[in-house]
This record gives structure tokens, sequence and C-alpha cells, in this order.
């Protein structure tokens, strides 16, 4: 049961009490958001005797994503599939899951709606292998739509003038992202212990493809430099360089590229191509590329050895 109240600085403290579980409380600056992670801590939390998609893909989102860069973003997802389906999950059919995709598909790229489809597949995946509940999964026979190209955009120098329409917090992210080819997941999760500035390393923590440790540029190590002198924020027991979401960041790059009036093929994930691209173009073999991008397969760096014959002149005679 959840207790929200006004406090006289204007906030709002939300309580939530769950029977053999200690309460846990929580503020925020209004009473909308106490609201929202009252219901979600609840949903989280608590032993469902049904679940809903949102129920079942908070319990997926703890047990899966906690920790990972796609936490949040996560949520998002999840939300626009709980307005979708907002049915206990035993009454969701194949035909619903359907009708959902081709009423996607006439809103948003195809790209979305699979990522979409996905996410609901895996939280019925979840709840038959983890929570031991006999559901079928609706969308295992739904044909999903086909995934996105990957881009192969390079961005110039002149482009990443998008940083001066960036807060200086964002900014520093951004150039990290050119200068580091780190995701931004694996940014915005640094602390101080992660740095090793004058062995030019940096580790990476439970990234995407594990722990890996980072090759810094003299740049990258300014950057670094200047995010440890700012303000950190406090997480668990260390202190973040970074206090944003990655999905934030994501958000203000494409805010500023508007405002730049840059094309929308400068993304945030780009400078990490970029990066990635002229390591190749400098003729670093595939082993070498991989300690940059932290890839693990060959098969993921094989597109960055695809390079104009101008790039390896001056690797002959």
């Amino acid at each position: 049961m959840a207790n929200i109240r006004a406090l006289p600085s204007g906030s709002w403290n939300v309580q939530v009490r769950i029977k053999g579980r200690p309460p846990q409380s929580k503020t925020f600056p209004s009473e909308a958001e106490a609201k929202t992670w009252a219901v979600e801590h609840e949903a989280t939390h608590k032993q469902q005797k049904t679940h809903t998609v949102y129920t079942l893909g908070l319990a997926y989102r703890e047990s899966r994503l906690k920790g990972k860069g796609s936490y949040e973003h996560a949520l998002v997802i999840l939300r626009q599939l709980a307005d979708a389906f907002p049915q206990p999950i035993e009454d969701i059919t194949p035909q619903l899951v359907n009708d959902f995709k081709l009423d996607r598909l006439r809103k948003v790229k195809a790209s979305t709606v699979r990522t979409q489809l996905a996410f609901l597949s895996r939280f019925f995946k979840f709840a038959k292998r983890e929570l031991l509940i006999p559901v079928a999964n609706p969308v295992a026979d739904i044909a999903l739509p086909p995934p996105s190209k990957a881009s192969d955009k390079v961005v110039s120098k002149a482009e990443l003038d998008l940083l001066s329409k960036l807060n200086p917090t964002m900014a520093l992210i951004v150039e990290l992202a050119y200068e580091t080819a780190m995701r931004r997941s694996e940014i915005v999760k640094l602390t101080p212990a992660h740095l090793h500035l004058e062995d030019r390393i940096a580790d990476v923590i439970d990234g995407k493809n594990g722990t890996r440790s980072v090759p810094l540029t003299h740049r990258a190590v300014e950057l670094l430099q200047e995010a440890a002198r700012r303000t950190r924020v406090k997480c668990g027991d260390a202190y973040r360089l970074f206090p944003v979401t990655p999905h934030a960041v994501s958000t203000a790059v494409r805010r500023a590229r508007e405002l730049a009036g840059l094309s929308p093929s400068v993304r945030l994930h780009q400078l990490r191509h970029t990066r990635i691209t002229n390591v190749a173009k400098r003729g670093f073999n595939n082993a070498q590329i991989m300690v940059v991008s932290g890839h693990r397969d060959t098969r993921s760096v094989a597109r960055y050895s695809h390079l104009n014959a101008k790039d390896v002149l001056h690797l002959i005679d």
C-alpha cells in the first residue's frame, strides 16, 4: 500500500508497505512522479496472482536489465506496450499482437515495431521459464518487421559543432563517445575508480560485452580530467562522473542536432561508429579494432574493413 504526502518544501514523499518487506520511502519533485514510482515499486516487488504486460515487464526489467544501459529505455517501451495490452497476459492472443503490429507500422518505423515486439516476446519467455507461468508466447508465430540497416554515416568534424548546442555535461559525454568509441551506457557508468589516466586507460565494468579496458586518446584524457573535476553523483557506494541516464544523452543529442539543422543521420551511436572507422582507416587489424570497439566477434567489425581504395594507399608501396 502506498502513502503519498506533500512536504513543506513542495516535494512529494511516497512510502510503500509490502507484506514481508521493509517499508520503502522516496521523495519526488511532483505528485505524478511519486505515484508512478509507487505503482512500479509495488508491481515489481509484490507477489502477483495474475500478471499484466506492465507487471510482467517490470519484473523482467528488474531481473534482467538492472544496472544495464537499456534499463531506463526499457521502461519507455514497457509503458507503450502496457497501453496497448492492459488485459491479463493469458488473454493476449496472436491476433491481438498482429493487430498491434499492423497499427504501429502505420505510425512508426518498422525497426521501432520490431523492438517493441521483441521486448514483448522476452516478457512472455521470462514468464514461462523463470516465473513458471504456463502461458503461451503470442509473439512466437508473428512475422517481425525486418531490422533496420546499420548506418555507415561518419560524423565530420564540422558536424561536431552540435556540441555547442549542448550543456557542458552532455558535451563532455558526446565528445568522449567520439574520442573513445564507448557506448553511452558505458560512459555514464564511469566512476573515478574506473580511470587510470596516467596509463591512458579507462575500465568498462559490466558493459554490453562484459568488462574491458578502453585505450584513451590524449583528448579523451583531458575530457575525463574535466569530468572528474565536475560535480559527481552518488550511486550506491561509488560516485558516477555523469549524473544522467543513457536515454537522456540520446535525447539531448537529437535536440541539439535539430537546433543545428544537421542531418538525422548524425546520431550519438554514429560517433562510436566514426571512431571505429577512423581506427580502421589507420591500418589497424581486426584484433586491434576490437580492443578499441569492445566487440567480441570479428563479424561485428567486418563492416569496417570495407574501406575506400584511397584509405589504404598509405599502407602499400
